[in-house]
């Protein structure tokens, strides 16, 4: 009698299991599908989806792969993790930037390989106008310096001679300000960018573009329509932004080289990028060492801070660097000339 009794009441909980393992195969088959065509086409009507790293989503699939275990479904939910780390490597963001932190060298060999090719450094930071965290760079020892959420004028005319020199050049904008080791030619000024030109201690002329594209409505809420729309409009006017800079940088000498950095404000394989000229490549996907997360500054979690050359340099190394006094690290990085 007992035997039997205990055979009932478990038919009710073998039940349950089945059915809450059906629902979470549904559910993770058409996540992954819809999540892999979101981030392999990037639709403006999905921008509130893949403003997330592709590692945030992998981390809901997990957990529900945790549920089918707990279901006693354990082939279905090792097939699900295999699902979603086959999503995280195709749509992870530089994943070869952490192995190579692990063997390159903080004073890697590139410096006694250079030969007389004179390396140029360069960082990227938004300041969240802090004066002190532009001064913080010192350490870093930079040849051109450029800021967002600059801080005044006033503060960068104090602090840029005891941070570059002497001759230190400023070009200071709305929103955006390059600090240079020798003087800035001014070429352009919007309330999104600043574009100058510096003539470096070795006699070559580079243009130089610091950046702040309009920042994310910081909303979760994806139930909500209104939600997508604010990301999708975000978008638009992002790329409306980058196509603004880039017709002013058509203006410029072809044979003149290029520097981009700043604060993009949005994930690093978003389609805004597509506006840009070709010739313009992200300095970490090729040099890029470590964890490049920079906002923010306690917790990165996303890449939205970036440098970008034409071919006219060599990205050697890229890092994401604890900051002082701001919500964003600061993007360094070292570029040999061709």
């Amino acid at each position: 009698m007992t035997e039997t009794t205990h055979q009932s009441d478990s038919r009710p909980d073998s039940r349950l299991d089945r059915v809450v393992a059906r629902i979470t195969a549904a559910i993770t088959v058409l996540l992954w599908i819809g999540l892999s065509v979101c981030y392999a086409w990037q639709p403006d009507a999905c921008a509130a989806v893949t403003v997330y790293p592709s590692w945030c989503w992998f981390g809901c699939g997990v957990g529900l792969a945790l549920i089918l275990l707990r279901a006693n479904r354990r082939r279905f939910a090792l097939a699900s993790i295999g699902l979603w780390l086959l999503f995280l490597v195709v749509f992870a963001d530089t994943p070869l930037s952490l192995w190579r932190g692990l063997w390159k060298s903080a004073d890697p060999a590139w410096r006694t390989q250079a030969g007389e090719r004179v390396p140029l450094r360069v960082i990227s930071l938004n300041a969240h106008g802090s004066s002190r965290a532009v001064a913080a760079l010192e350490q870093y020892e930079a040849d051109l310096i450029l800021i967002q959420e600059t801080p005044s004028v006033i503060q960068l005319r104090d602090i840029s001679q005891p941070l570059l020199g002497e001759d230190a050049g400023l070009l200071a904008g709305v929103d955006s300000s390059i600090l240079s080791r020798t003087p800035i030619q001014p070429l352009a000024s919007t309330v999104s960018f600043v574009i100058g030109k510096v003539r470096l201690q070795t006699g070559r002329e580079i243009a130089v573009v610091s950046l702040r594209l309009t920042p994310p409505p910081f909303r979760s809420d994806l139930w909500n329509p209104e939600c997508w729309r604010a990301y999708r409009d975000q978008r638009i006017l992002q790329r409306d932004e980058l196509r603004t800079l880039s017709r002013r940088l058509t203006e410029l000498p072809a044979d003149l080289p290029l520097i981009v950095g700043g604060d993009f404000n949005v994930n690093p394989r978003d389609p805004i990028f597509r506006e840009l000229p070709p010739r313009l490549r992200d300095a970490f996907m090729s040099a890029g060492a470590g964890w490049g997360c920079t906002i923010t500054n306690a917790v990165p979690f996303l890449r939205i801070d970036q440098i970008r050359c034409d071919t006219h340099y060599q990205p050697v190394r890229v890092e994401a660097q604890r900051a002082e006094d701001t919500d964003h690290r600061a993007v360094i990085a070292d570029l040999l000339p061709n």
